[in-house]
């Protein structure tokens, strides 16, 4: 029996199980009760073991699995907590809505992938393939979500990016990809298809977003060409009007430009 969920106490089955308590008073923040923490090992006679099986039927067995990644290194000892585990399950959902629409439409079409989503795609099979080298699958599951995000954001359906990335993610979430890798029009499961490459030619960066501030103070941020000069950069931040507001009429001591980063202007 499971009668916490999310630090709040689920009183009935409390008292149910512990029938001396029926009488007790319990004092309640806006009508919960809220646990305490205690960080012990899960034990039977202490009556703290979390049942995979109640997450499974409510979440998902992919979810559970993606979520006990999440939590940190394996080689680390981490106190379980489910209050991030509706994080992760949101993460499924919009993956799958790339899918299908919320009327089970069927999204996926043929169209050629833009520039922004294959660079969304391989930057995420870099990381990914990276990261399970290492196992290190508590940082590929935040670039799943990263990655998820860019291409929901993007509107992105095209097959030729969520195919790849339904290989990518099936080590993570084997059900969800299966059955998406089935509704791509494949009859042999998922776990034989060919690891992606990433391609190096989609991460290059044709132009870069600087921070600019004055005496280190971050105000605006201004575009570039990634191979802009520095006396380019320079010229083109105290040309722009934006910038008259904080010199207030003064000739600015110095520029220092931090390629691909920052410019600060002393004033």
């Amino acid at each position: 029996m499971n009668i916490v969920s999310n630090d709040i106490l689920n009183l009935e089955a409390f008292k149910a199980w512990r029938p001396e308590f029926n009488t007790a008073e319990f004092i309640l923040e806006d009508g919960k009760y809220i646990c305490g923490w205690a960080v012990e090992k899960m034990s039977k006679s202490m009556f703290n073991v979390v049942n995979p099986d109640m997450i499974v039927e409510k979440y998902g067995a992919d979810t559970l699995r993606m979520y006990e990644m999440f939590l940190g290194p394996l080689e680390q000892a981490k106190p379980w907590d489910t209050n991030g585990i509706d994080g992760v399950h949101r993460f499924i959902r919009k993956f799958w809505s790339l899918f299908c629409s919320r009327t089970g439409e069927y999204l996926v079409n043929d169209e050629p992938a833009t520039k922004e989503e294959l660079k969304a795609l391989h930057k995420l099979i870099k990381k990914v393939t990276g990261d399970i080298e290492v196992f290190s699958y508590n940082t590929s599951v935040s670039a799943f979500m990263i990655c998820v995000n860019e291409l929901f954001s993007l509107k992105c359906s095209k097959k030729e990016v969520l195919e790849q990335l339904v290989i990518v993610l099936a080590p993570f979430a084997p059900h969800v990809s299966e059955e998406l890798w089935e509704t791509l029009g494949h009859t042999t499961t998922v776990c034989d298809a060919q690891w992606p490459v990433c391609n190096e030619e989609y991460l290059k960066e044709d132009t870069i977003n600087y921070t600019v501030s004055f005496n280190g103070k971050a105000r605006f941020n201004m575009e570039f060409a990634a191979d802009a000069a520095s006396d380019t950069i320079q010229a083109a931040v105290l040309a722009d009007e934006r910038s008259q507001k904080w010199t207030e009429g003064k000739t600015p001591k110095k520029v220092i430009v931090v390629p691909k980063k920052i410019v600060n202007v002393v004033v």
